[in-house]
């Protein structure tokens, strides 16, 4: 039997973040939260600054800053623009509201930037996924 999906207010994610990963600095806002930390895929790897965003009735995402590509004229694969991570497959309802962001966003934008680093290396993205071109949408999570 299929129960229904409850889903879990921007409150609640923000709880599970901060008791999940109390290195980030997570603000709830109204209907936004906004978590700010590091993620470093490997013990090998740079340590990468984040920001998760997630608005009430949306999906949640995230930002690197200071992403860049291998050449300046080739696009970093599986991102939404030059610094917006494509963690999952919105049509293929790989993430609900009902999961927390906590252990499902984070742990995939620290895969997904394992994978950015190999494809650094070797050209070769290894990640999987579906092929897609950017999205050209602005989200402002500065104000909070």
């Amino acid at each position: 039997m299929n129960r229904p999906i409850r889903t879990l207010s921007v409150r609640e994610q923000g709880a599970w973040m901060r008791h999940h990963h109390p290195n980030f600095n997570t603000t709830v806002t109204g209907r936004l939260l906004r978590s700010v930390g590091s993620l470093q895929p490997t013990p090998t790897s740079r340590s990468y600054a984040v920001i998760i965003f997630y608005q009430a009735g949306e999906q949640p995402g995230a930002f690197v800053p200071g992403l860049l590509p291998r050449t300046d004229a080739e696009r970093i694969p599986h991102t939404y623009g030059p610094d917006r991570p494509c963690l999952f497959y919105p049509p293929g309802r790989e993430w609900r509201s009902d999961m927390t962001i906590a252990t499902t966003i984070v742990p995939w934008l620290s895969l997904w930037l394992y994978y950015y680093e190999i494809w650094l290396a070797t050209g070769s993205w290894q990640g999987g996924g579906v092929d897609h071109e950017p999205k050209s949408e602005k989200v402002d999570v500065s104000h909070t």
